[in-house]
């Protein structure tokens, strides 16, 4: 799972940097609390950006741990609509869910850190950045994990058309994904 603030960049411009720090620990702390329910990995913030992981450290199935991460991910976009500045304005988010094989370490000596590798993570990160305001774009084998996933229900999943009209979108280093 991979999110973003939209127009983080130009939003915090009219903001003082406690104001933007406080911001985001608020909402930051709701998806925090979300972890919890959702027996999910929060694996960093860098910036506006939220990253969750679902079968590790705690290894479970894929299908459960693509199911936990997508509900997570509904849960924060409730928690967003929710969520209201100090002045009353409201947040909008992208979210973005791959599935696959990560390599996971703890790097470096001076504030080490566990952190994710490999192709499934840089996939994530592009589900969220072609998504579409308040969604959650999930990739296809994502897909087919929930598709068969106990929650199944839960999930009302549409194919996405491109801009052209045809079934899936263009992706960097990935070419037309469905």
């Amino acid at each position: 799972f991979f999110s973003d603030i939209i127009g983080f960049t130009s939003m915090v411009e009219e903001m003082t940097p406690i104001q933007v720090m406080e911001m985001l620990n608020e909402l930051y702390t709701l998806f925090d609390h979300l972890v919890e329910v959702h027996d999910v990995y929060k694996v960093e913030t860098i910036g506006d950006a939220y990253m969750v992981l679902g079968a590790a450290p705690n290894v479970c199935s894929a299908s459960e741990g693509a199911e936990k991460v997508a509900r997570f991910a509904l849960a924060a976009l409730d928690a967003v609509r929710n969520f209201r500045k100090r002045d009353g304005t409201t947040v909008l988010i992208r979210c973005g869910l791959a599935s696959g094989p990560v390599v996971a370490g703890v790097i470096g000596n001076a504030m080490p850190r566990y952190d994710l590798f490999g192709d499934t993570v840089n996939f994530a990160s592009r589900m969220e950045s072609t998504s579409k305001s308040m969604r959650i774009q999930i990739a296809e084998q994502t897909y087919f994990l929930l598709k068969d996933a106990e929650g199944k229900s839960l999930f009302d999943m549409n194919l996405r058309l491109g801009e052209d009209g045809l079934p899936g979108i263009e992706v960097k280093g990935k070419g037309r994904v469905t």
